[in-house]
């Protein structure tokens, strides 16, 4: 019934080809870059303003140009070794075994969940050009928004208020990155005042800007002919992104406001969680960095999770739940050992989670790999669990997206785990709890035992997690194993990862990936 997932790397020819690929790539992006700094270089010299002839020529010293070349040389070599670094360690892990099959697999080395160069490779080629979950947000109505922050992005989320345009309908959210197109100031946030339509100048005093205030979220609602007015110069936006004024431009020549729209985000819901795809922003359409296949995977994935749910006797599409409560949790681990943790098939259970574990049959635990960005693990109850009212008798959902969502659905009980990398040793994490609408609460104290029963286990595995990060910068550890029959969803993971970062660094093409 479910797609059948191909290894991406389907034989030993393609991997000894990887490196011939990568050194091709590597001397026509010098070549590029050298053939670049020549044509600017003589562009430059070709200026007829004298003043850039004699600053040219008071600074254009044997001396300086030698020191110029050495500079530029050290910046190659810079370069070429960081690629070469990320290229061999990538390697580490594919040439492990040609059919990637977790019996022979080793895992990851240490360096992908230490090295600074790696965090860059996650935050361009993994987080910013997927669709990541970013927030969750349930609109009030027409003219809401909110504002976040996601690895160095600020965004803003809108419904419109505009009847004609078909985002307004059934309160669909568009995105924008929450950046002014005049002079690049972040545009909304609880620095900034609403202005009307009736000619007022509002403005904002010194106490209603804050710096340390940037890229926190706010959220509220526009009324009709309210806009979001920029705090730096006055400019003005609606909530489907057009520019409604742009203050004193008189004398700009060929200005048209229509080209300074906030720049649209592609963004997809699944219930209350938010997804946007930071590496399509150039498109008007929701097609998203790898184009409309990206959007079909996507939807295609959501059905299969909604369809699991359903089987299991959960609603499908998640509008049965209240939100409750959410909590913000700063470890001191790489994003991808609190990933790895979760997709460890239950594995330590047992050894760490004593409540947990007295409530699920861990015998009938079991993994299934849907598609490429999602696999499920479920937990069948045990006969303790009956008895338990926040577990229930259902055979529990634990949902991991790629790369960096969980979703967990047992008993009344829907909370989310959205992970937020901020460096290579530290990680954000936000929990959101909901509840089933209709679920008729046992006691006064339920809600309340019930989180905490929750964030029991969730500090369990940050000990857990901390633990790892300490163990993996240390020079006591390189690789390890994996259990076949338990970490499952780990193994998929990092199988995933590695077509990210072979693609990333050129040794697997677009068309690989597609396969």
């Amino acid at each position: 019934m479910f797609p059948t997932r191909r290894p991406f790397l389907t034989s030993t020819t393609r991997l000894i080809t990887t490196t011939q690929r990568a050194s091709r790539l590597w001397r026509s992006w010098m070549t590029l870059r050298l053939s670049s700094l020549s044509s600017s270089s003589s562009s430059s010299s070709s200026s007829s303003n004298k003043w850039t002839e004699t600053a040219t020529s008071a600074t254009s010293t044997p001396q300086h140009d030698k020191q110029v070349a050495h500079n530029s040389m050290h910046d190659k070599r810079y370069q070429k070794d960081q690629f070469s670094f990320l290229q061999q360690e990538i390697l580490k892990y594919t040439n492990t075994d040609s059919n990637n099959s977790i019996q022979n697999s080793f895992t990851p080395p240490s360096t992908w969940y230490t090295s600074r160069d790696f965090f860059s490779l996650d935050r361009e080629h993994v987080l910013l050009n997927h669709w990541t979950a970013v927030d969750v947000w349930t609109p009030t109505g027409k003219g809401a928004y909110k504002t976040g922050y996601f690895m160095g992005q600020p965004y803003l989320l809108t419904t419109s208020h505009d009847d004609n345009d078909s985002s307004s309908d059934n309160g669909e959210i568009q995105a924008f990155f929450n950046v002014c197109t005049h002079a690049g100031s972040c545009l909304a946030g609880p620095w900034t005042k609403h202005a009307r339509n009736q000619g007022d100048t509002a403005s904002c005093s010194s106490l209603d800007l804050n710096p340390s205030l940037v890229g926190q979220a706010s959220e509220g609602q526009l009324s009709p002919g309210e806009h979001f007015q920029c705090p730096y110069h006055g400019w003005r936006f609606n909530t489907n992104g057009r520019l409604t004024r742009a203050t004193q431009t008189k004398g700009i020549q060929s200005f048209q406001a229509k080209d300074f729209a906030l720049k649209p985000i592609p963004v997809r819901r699944i219930g209350p969680i938010v997804f946007l795809n930071f590496g399509g922003f150039n498109s008007h359409t929701n097609d998203g960095a790898r184009g409309s296949d990206s959007v079909t995977r996507f939807d295609q994935s959501r059905d299969l999770l909604f369809d699991r749910l359903e089987r299991n006797g959960f609603v499908a599409d998640l509008s049965d739940l209240k939100f409750v409560e959410s909590r913000a949790y700063t470890l001191k681990c790489n994003w991808k050992v609190f990933t790895d943790n979760y997709g460890d098939g239950c594995y330590h259970c047992s050894y760490a989670h004593a409540d947990l574990a007295s409530n699920i049959d861990e015998t009938s635990y079991s993994t299934n790999l849907l598609s490429d960005i999602l696999s499920i693990q479920q937990a069948p109850p045990s006969s303790a669990a009956n008895d338990d009212e926040r577990f229930g008798n259902k055979t529990a959902v634990y949902a991991q997206w790629y790369p960096n969502l969980m979703l967990n659905r047992y008993g009344p009980w829907f909370d989310i785990d959205l992970v937020i990398p901020i460096d290579e040793s530290t990680t954000k994490v936000l929990k959101f709890w909901f509840l089933e609408r209709d679920f008729q609460v046992p006691s006064d104290s339920y809600i309340q035992d019930s989180i905490q029963s929750s964030e029991r286990v969730h500090d369990e595995d940050v000990f857990l997690c901390e633990n790892v990060q300490l163990g993996l910068q240390s020079r006591g550890f390189q690789a390890g194993r994996y259990v076949p029959s338990k970490q499952i969803a780990t193994h998929h993971f990092h199988q995933e990862l590695a077509k990210d970062y072979l693609q990333a660094c050129g040794v697997l093409d677009s068309e690989d990936m597609s396969e």
